[in-house]
């Protein structure tokens, strides 16, 4: 187990990746989907409060780097108008429904039904850029997923006592992002779509 304070190098790895993310959106390298940023922004940051409340310990710090770090995205997005992803009816409808998941969350008094409500919305928030990934890897960059990534597994190498409280979300900050890098990196979705298939 490390000690509690990796917390703090775990954010700013976190945080550090988003920055690079940021600059390249404004270098039009990327192409950030906002449905997502946004979202993934403001549900990260009301985890942070949540954890604050529950007094889950320092591991609070992540989510609030990590959400912050993503609402910088969405609004460096602005700076470069016509280099994000175009959004469809799809993009709009996870969105909508990431957005129900959290008024569910927030509302919620039992524990439990609110953090599943809230990897929920998360989910509902991911499904836009997992889909981007698969499609168009070229429109994304590691730097983001990786650090948030390595943030998560920092995190939760700090935890002393494991509740759902303190885990769940280093836990599934790790698992998407980490799909995320596997897909923008093999870039298998668009292999798969070009590859000749063999006559029998």
């Amino acid at each position: 187990m490390l000690s509690v304070n990796f917390v703090y190098l775990g954010s700013a790895l976190a945080f550090v990746g988003d920055l690079s993310y940021g600059r390249d959106t404004i270098r039009g390298l990327v192409q950030p989907n906002r449905v997502s940023w946004l979202l993934w922004g403001i549900a990260t940051t009301l985890v942070g409060t949540a954890e604050i409340r529950q007094g889950v310990g320092l591991q609070w710090i992540l989510s609030f780097a990590i959400g912050l770090g993503d609402l910088l995205i969405f609004s460096l997005s602005f700076l470069r108008p016509h280099g994000v992803w175009r959004l469809g009816k799809f993009d709009i409808a996870c969105g909508v429904a990431s957005a129900l998941g959290l008024v569910v969350w927030v509302l919620t008094a039992n524990d439990t039904f609110a953090l599943t409500a809230f990897i929920a919305a998360d989910a509902l928030a991911s499904i836009p850029t997992l889909t981007k990934s698969w499609t168009a890897p070229q429109s994304e960059s590691l730097s983001a997923y990786a650090t948030a990534a390595a943030s998560g597994l920092l995190t939760l190498a700090t935890v002393k006592v494991w509740s759902s409280g303190a885990v769940a979300f280093p836990i599934w900050i790790a698992s998407i992002n980490l799909v995320l890098i596997f897909l923008i990196r093999t870039k298998i979705g668009t292999r798969l779509r070009t590859e000749p298939t063999e006559l029998a």
